[in-house]
This record gives C-alpha cells, sequence and structure tokens, in this order.
C-alpha cells in the first residue's frame, strides 16, 4: 500500500483527526473490512523539532512489519534494545472510529509541539501529522533550497 497527498486539517478539542475518505478506503481495503469496522493504526513519534515536529501512522500490519525488520538492524545489541525501548513505549495503537478519526494521545500530540491547524502527508508507507504552517515552509525551503528536487522523478526511482 502506498500513501500519496497532502491533506489540511484540524486536530479538535478531544484530540481527533478525521482521516480522509480516499486514505480510509485504502486502509479498508487493504485491511479487508468494510465501512466502519475497527481498523487499528499504530501512532509513534515523528521528527521532533521545536519548530515543528510530526507524528507517524502505520497501519497495523506495516507497523509489524517494521518491527520484524528491526530483528535485521545493523545496530548493535544495546544500541537496538534502548531504541526499541523508547519506539514500542511511544507507540499507541488507535482506532478509526465510525466517523472515520482516530484519537491522537495529547502526550504525542505535545512531544511533537503539534497546534490545531495540520497537515496529513501521505509519505508512502505511512503518514505523516506535520504543523501546517511548519510543513509549508519547509516544503518552500526545500524547493527553494533545490530546484531540480522533483525535475526528473524517473531518476529517483532507479536503482
Amino acid at each position: 500500500m502506498v500513501f500519496t497527498g497532502t491533506y489540511e486539517h484540524s486536530i479538535d478539542a478531544k484530540n481527533r483527526l478525521a482521516i480522509p475518505a480516499p486514505i480510509r478506503a485504502q486502509i479498508q481495503r487493504a485491511a479487508g473490512a468494510g465501512e466502519g469496522d475497527a481498523i487499528a493504526l499504530f501512532v509513534i513519534p515523528g521528527e521532533l523539532d521545536p519548530e515543528g515536529g510530526s507524528l507517524s501512522i502505520y497501519t497495523e500490519s506495516d507497523f509489524e512489519k517494521r518491527a520484524q525488520q528491526l530483528d535485521d538492524s545493523e545496530l548493535d545489541a544495546d544500541q537496538l534494545l534502548e531504541y526499541e525501548r523508547i519506539l514500542f513505549s511511544l507507540a499507541t495503537r488507535v482506532e478509526i472510529d465510525k466517523q472515520g478519526r482516530v484519537r491522537l494521545p495529547e502526550s504525542l500530540i505535545k512531544r511533537a509541539n503539534l497546534p490545531s491547524d495540520i497537515v496529513l502527508l501521505g509519505v508512502k508507507d505511512h503518514l505523516e501529522v506535520h504543523s501546517r504552517e511548519a510543513w509549508l515552509k519547509r516544503l518552500e525551503e526545500r524547493l527553494a533550497q533545490n530546484p531540480a528536487l522533483l525535475t526528473n522523478p524517473r531518476r529517483m526511482m532507479r536503482r
């Protein structure tokens, strides 16, 4: 499953985020679930930046796949244990409710310094939640620093 797109949304007063209908449909198809069926997602810290951190959201199957990939990590045993201890202790399982929303953990929202106005980005195998303002600033900076970044995407996709 490949997630794409940028969706401008808000986190409400109860820390709920509406998952856009196209993304929900994609997740439901992949999970073999019907409309309104409970679907689990995992929320983990993304980038931690005082000017605008992020949260990453994975489907249950992709989160499990990533967890298994850690067994092949190049980190030494102590580093891997510390990484796993932090990652899995902060990871939170959430479910999409009947209205298509997930409740984001307040502790992770605070850790990422997220305001209520956010963007939800499709980033290949996961979704990312960023401050709308910080994301737009970052996007413009990156494109200004490297105007050729998107001129030849085929070159970037080759191995």
